[in-house]
């Protein structure tokens, strides 16, 4: 049984030897002007509440010089988890030693760490009265303990 003849190939023009028996053809849309976005319905976006608990949470992160995943990864519930009184800090600087494809932490030299950083992180955590505080760190690939003390010290 012979495969379908292609206009490139009535014309004389090689397939680079690859024949599409057995292969699956990717369909490629491309965007341009002529061809509109699709807008998201209204019942599926979500409006941005920037409330008293999240200035003040914003206020006191940014004073005592803390780093958060909120912040750092740029992520999007942010304004709800703040107002809820929830948040994640990132303990060990805001620099990553890896590049990891799905983190959008910033990959860099780390700065020295920080040896007042766990009382702060304390503090601002008994200061709002938060009801969950997630502690998490970038990877310090270039320390022989990974900064192991720093998590005890600040948990």
């Amino acid at each position: 049984m012979g495969h379908a003849v292609s206009p490139r190939e009535e014309r004389g023009a090689p397939l680079d030897g690859v024949r599409p028996e057995g292969r699956r053809l990717l369909r490629i849309e491309a965007r341009n002007a002529e061809t509109p976005i699709e807008r998201k319905p209204d019942w599926i976006k979500v409006k941005a509440k920037m409330g008293p608990e999240f200035t003040a949470l914003h206020g006191l992160v940014k004073r005592e010089g803390l780093h958060t995943v909120c912040q750092e990864a740029g992520c999007p519930n942010i304004y709800e988890c703040w107002e809820d009184k929830e948040a994640t800090f990132l303990i060990g600087g805001d620099q990553c030693t890896r590049r990891c494809d799905f983190c959008q932490i910033d990959t860099g030299k780390p700065a020295e760490f920080d040896a007042d950083e766990p009382r702060r992180v304390a503090e601002s955590v008994a200061t709002m009265g938060l009801r969950y505080a997630t502690v998490t760190g970038v990877a310090r690939d270039d320390l022989p303990d990974g900064g192991a003390w720093l998590y005890a010290e600040t948990v």
